[in-house]
């Protein structure tokens, strides 16, 4: 009796083997049939768009880039970009590599930022900015596509453009929100979300966006996200949670005159952006760090002079003819700084030497040593009006924004600040 129910197990394993293998033959050719469908419909996606489509790149390296793209359907495309805002020509396909992918098949304003020969655009050597000319699809709507770059896993956003109007205002958007920013005078800014008080800073070079608050009134907490713009919003890569709040983008940022404020919304929520003149929190060791410790054992530079009332360059450094950048030595002599302009690639002969002081509250004062010559007369008052706000009375907020990267700001209103870094 065993070995008969044994034998009809043998069969009836059999015969259920022979079904699964005869059931799973038409499923592979409906997987092929899906990802050339899902081909065709991202291709019909990409043209059939009548005002292009607005890209927003996030390099491996955090280098943010804005593009325009136009997609035919000859596997040609035209784009411009924000660094690069004359339209070119190149080809373009879609291949099914592990994902359904986007690749820029041909050399393009997209591959200058991935080119790895520094000359070309800057750029590491053998990286570029790291970033990719291939992206695989992530997710898509009929309005928006996420994309991943291949090999440096850059971040690729295209979304339709709505108008003409909207695709010739692409490039703008950014500068509009920056200078929305800057009729704010002072460096500090502040709001509150949902009842938690932060200050805000906005970076619109590299397109970071942080808020900082205090955790029981004591412990500092920055949270940063790097950003881009469309319209009058600005669409965070990464949400932020702030108390009960997830920040996911700031739309419709105005400034408001009557009140000196900018206004925006995070969901339903209205916040208003403030002027403030004096950290919420401050690290007072980060001024020994910074006179102590310039990047090359030597000296700090600065590409710019300092931004007044939300103007940047004020006093027009960079119109000094042949200028590099300014040169702040605190170690240059026993007794005294060195304050320089190097100009076309060598010390000119003026500019002041101060001497550095360190208030118990953290800060940073000079007073004058003398100058190391007379600048021409063309130049003088560029160079006067920069040698007084450096001798400011109250000296200067030492903050530290970035790796090697310093910003001094005016204590007595924060209305005035210049960045030193390597």
């Amino acid at each position: 009796m065993m070995k008969k129910h044994l034998i009809y197990f043998f069969f009836f394993t059999m015969l259920f083997s022979s079904c699964k293998k005869e059931n799973t033959d038409p499923v592979i050719g409906n997987v092929d049939e899906r990802l050339s469908d899902t081909l065709a419909f991202y291709q019909s996606q990409l043209t059939n768009a009548e005002f292009g489509w607005k890209g927003y790149l996030l390099t491996d390296n955090e280098t943010p880039a804005t593009f325009l793209f136009n997609f035919n359907d000859k596997n040609r495309t035209i784009m411009s970009a924000d660094y690069k805002t004359t339209p070119a020509e190149s080809s373009y396909r879609l291949k099914a590599l592990q994902r359904p992918t986007l690749m820029f098949d041909s050399y393009s304003t997209l591959h200058l930022i991935a080119d790895p020969t520094s000359s070309v655009f800057n750029g590491t050597i053998a990286n570029g900015y790291f970033s990719d000319f291939e992206f695989a699809f992530l997710s898509a709507n009929a309005d928006t596509i996420k994309l991943e770059g291949t090999f440096n896993k850059s971040k690729l956003i295209l979304i339709k453009s709505k108008s003409a109007e909207e695709s010739s205002t692409l490039f703008s958007s950014l500068q509009e929100i920056i200078e929305s920013l800057s009729k704010l005078k002072t460096y500090f800014k502040r709001t509150s979300i949902g009842g938690v008080d932060c200050e805000i800073k906005l970076d619109g070079t590299a397109q970071v966006l942080e808020f900082s608050y205090l955790t029981d009134g004591v412990t500092a907490v920055a949270l940063s996200s790097s950003f881009y713009v469309s319209g009058k919003d600005i669409v965070l890569y990464e949400p932020l949670i702030i108390g009960t709040t997830t920040v996911s983008e700031l739309t419709g940022v105005n400034y408001d005159a009557n009140n000196s404020v900018i206004k925006a919304n995070i969901g339903d929520l209205q916040i208003q952006i403030k002027e403030a003149i004096e950290p919420m929190s401050y690290d007072k060791t980060a001024t020994e760090r910074f006179y102590n410790m310039p990047p090359n054992g030597n000296y700090w530079m600065a590409s710019r002079g300092f931004t007044v009332d939300g103007k940047v360059d004020a006093y027009g450094v960079r119109d000094i003819p042949f200028f590099n950048y300014i040169i702040f030595w605190p170690k240059y002599n026993p007794g005294y700084s060195r304050f320089g302009y190097i100009v076309n690639d060598d010390w000119a002969n003026y500019g002041p030497a101060p001497i550095a002081s360190f208030p118990e509250d953290g800060t940073i004062k000079f007073t004058n040593a003398g100058s190391f010559g007379t600048p021409p007369p063309a130049i003088l008052p560029i160079i006067t009006n920069t040698s007084n706000n450096l001798f400011l009375p109250k000296g200067f907020y030492v903050i530290k924004t970035a790796d090697k990267v310093y910003d001094l700001v005016s204590v007595s209103d924060a209305r005035s600040w210049i960045t030193i870094g390597n």
